[in-house]
């Protein structure tokens, strides 16, 4: 009986032989570490197939307890022996939450076929010496060399030592403080921290995920050295199916951190990885092991090793910040995730939700700062979209904030709180310069900071700088509709309406249920006089916020303007009916007469809208639906009275 043919496979350029552990490429043997090869020859032999992680942790890593992060770093480290590391990956495939396929066509080969192509394996001077000699092309053979042999021995075992010398040093990944990462430079300039993966998550634990990015959010972003996406515009990848990379790409950022929580007996163990979004590449992964009440623990270990992973340099003060802990009661850092997770819908369940939330969080420690400048911001939002009357949200609003201020002076978000609430509410242009600049001194990448001084901005007439403020904004967080609807505002209050148009019809396309976007694409279009157009978006927003007041005035306004009396008369009698059940912002209202030509009730309820401390007020000399009224003294004494 003859000897069986041993099977050797054949992909691309490569050729892998399992039994003698070789891969070569073009007859080049290919270094590799054994578990990245233990991981090939598995992958090959079940190719075209999905292989489960836990399949694949099982079978390269027999009898030892490993985490996923050690998966893909030998991932990672695979596929640069394969070069599969540069855009689409040929070889081996990664199914999202899953594992991996290796969709390569491979040809299975008998050894005599393949042998042809190896090199031949020199394992001893000694070897070299007994064998025959075969004259290859290029090469001096023995009997012709006129090197002296013990020369020619030295050299061959010194370049036989150099050889495996170089490809240990390549092959092998660098070993930091327990983590695994890969050579290259992690030179980032943007991240994006996605919500950690909570594995078998019990009731209550669902949040623990988001917050422990929200925590690495807050404080990177604390630094002002580098910039990161905010919680509100990563807090959907919770729930949606989209790979780290193609997460990074959506988000804009030169790197994406993943990670996985996991909950066992009395213990919580964290798993992460930095990865590089241009070609999937993982920068560094480490895994991280905590008792379930040390949480914090947790927390400032991950921060420390990420800001060594990025190559932070931070002075006292931005250390000081950097590792600063919000609380030390972890129920009340969830009861605020979950604040922020709620207010950061805009819906006017959701702000009132996250107000209970901040709340909740405050009772729990009544020493949380930020849970302060939740309670502020849910107050302010709630009187900026009239869901309660401004004199009532906003004196709330700022007195959580000057409790925050209080007790840390040094809280970026408490002081642009506390500008939006002297811009929208005191009116008062040099309070709220001086608190968005102190803000954005302490933290120069706060996106919504950026967005809400560019608004006070354009409301004073500076629009060069409001328009420098959106853009940056715009840049911080591109995908957050709230921003792009700010954005959209400020552009059309500065007169570059064109522009505006094209930045709220993109923030449609990333959600066409945000109301706000609508509206303010809507007043756009009336800018321009396409009433046709600006009355469908402002009809939109209506029906999406379910008849909100300030939008229905616009729409009324649009009616009237485009001709169409009867239906912003219908909108008036709507509006002034709600007003003996509900608030209902007097500026809306004025808006309707003003289009109708109205002057006398048009001013009467601008009047009414100063003492009720309408938002809109702050916006008064500018608004291009109450142009009409330049001419009529009484709204210039108006108009000085408010004096943004």
């Amino acid at each position: 009986m003859g000897t069986p043919v041993k099977q050797l496979y054949e992909f691309g350029p490569y050729q892998l032989d399992p039994p003698e552990r070789l891969l070569l490429c073009d007859g080049q043997s290919v270094p590799m570490p054994p578990k990245a090869f233990d991981l090939l020859v598995f992958l090959v032999e079940r190719r075209g197939h999905l292989v489960d992680k836990d399949q694949l942790l099982k079978a390269v890593w027999p009898g030892s307890f490993v985490e996923e992060g050690n998966l893909s770093v030998t991932v990672s480290v695979l596929r640069k022996a394969l070069n599969d590391d540069r855009g689409h990956h040929k070889y081996i495939e990664t199914v999202s939450k899953r594992g991996y396929r290796f969709v390569a066509e491979v040809r299975q080969v008998g050894e005599a076929e393949a042998v042809l192509a190896r090199p031949q394996v020199i394992e001893s001077p000694r070897q070299l010496e007994d064998s025959p000699v075969r004259e290859l092309p290029g090469v001096v053979s023995k009997s012709h060399s006129l090197i002296p042999k013990s020369v020619f021995w030295t050299i061959a075992v010194a370049a036989v030592g150099l050889s495996v010398l170089l490809i240990l040093v390549k092959a092998l990944p660098r070993r930091v403080a327990g983590a695994t990462a890969v050579q290259g430079p992690a030179e980032i300039r943007s991240l994006a921290v996605l919500p950690f993966q909570t594995l078998g998550a019990k009731r209550g634990d669902e949040y623990l995920g988001l917050g422990m990015a929200d925590a690495l959010i807050t404080r990177l972003g604390n630094t002002g050295k580098i910039i990161v996406r905010p919680t509100s515009a990563i807090q959907k990848y919770a729930v949606q199916e989209l790979s780290p990379q193609a997460a990074g790409r959506e988000q804009g950022v030169d790197a994406v951190l993943d990670g996985r929580i996991q909950r066992q007996a009395d213990r919580v163990r964290l798993t992460v990885q930095l990865i590089r979004v241009r070609d999937g590449e993982q920068l560094w992964g480490e895994t991280f092991d905590k008792e379930s009440t040390n949480i914090f623990a947790l927390e400032d270990a991950l921060s420390e090793r990420v800001a060594q992973s990025i190559r932070l340099k931070l002075t006292g003060e931005e250390t000081r910040r950097f590792t600063k802990r919000a609380t030390e009661r972890p129920d009340a850092y969830e009861a605020y995730i979950k604040g922020r997770y709620f207010w950061n819908k805009r819906t006017d369940r959701g702000m009132k939700k996250g107000l209970e939330y901040f709340r909740q969080a405050i009772a729990l420690d009544p020493t949380f700062t930020e849970a302060y400048v939740g309670v502020a911001d849910s107050y302010a939002t709630l009187g900026l979209y009239a869901v309660i009357p401004p004199k009532e949200a906003f004196p709330a609003a700022k007195e959580a904030t000057q409790r925050a201020l209080e007790m840390d002076d040094g809280l970026a978000e408490a002081h642009a709180t506390m500008g939006f609430i002297n811009f929208y509410f005191d009116w008062n242009r040099a309070d709220a310069e001086n608190e968005f600049r102190r803000a954005l001194a302490d933290n120069p990448n706060d996106a919504m900071a950026h967005s809400w001084y560019g608004e006070s901005l354009a409301a004073m007439g500076r629009f060069p700088e409001a328009v420098a403020e959106a853009q940056r904004a715009l840049e911080d967080d591109p995908l957050s509709l709230i921003i792009g609807s700010n954005a959209g505002w400020t552009l059309s209050l500065a007169g570059n309406t064109d522009h505006a148009i094209e930045i709220l019809k993109k923030a449609i396309e990333i959600d066409s249920s945000f109301p706000r976007t609508h509206f303010r694409l809507g007043r756009a279009y009336e800018q321009k006089k396409l009433y046709d157009l600006a009355i469908s978006e402002l009809q939109q927003a209506v029906s999406l916020s379910g008849g909100d007041a300030c939008y229905k005035g616009s729409l009324g306004h649009a009616y009237a303007a485009s001709g169409k009396a009867d239906q912003a008369r219908q909108i008036l009698r709507d509006l002034e009916g709600r007003t003996e059940q509900a608030y209902v912002p007097s500026y809306a209202i004025a808006l309707v007469y003003a289009g109708l030509g109205d002057n006398d009730h048009a001013i009467t309820w601008l009047q009414k809208a100063y003492e009720d401390r309408s938002t809109s007020i702050a916006f008064l000399k500018l608004d291009p639906e109450l142009t009409t009224l330049h001419s009529d003294p009484r709204f210039e004494q108006l108009s000085q009275r408010v004096n943004f």
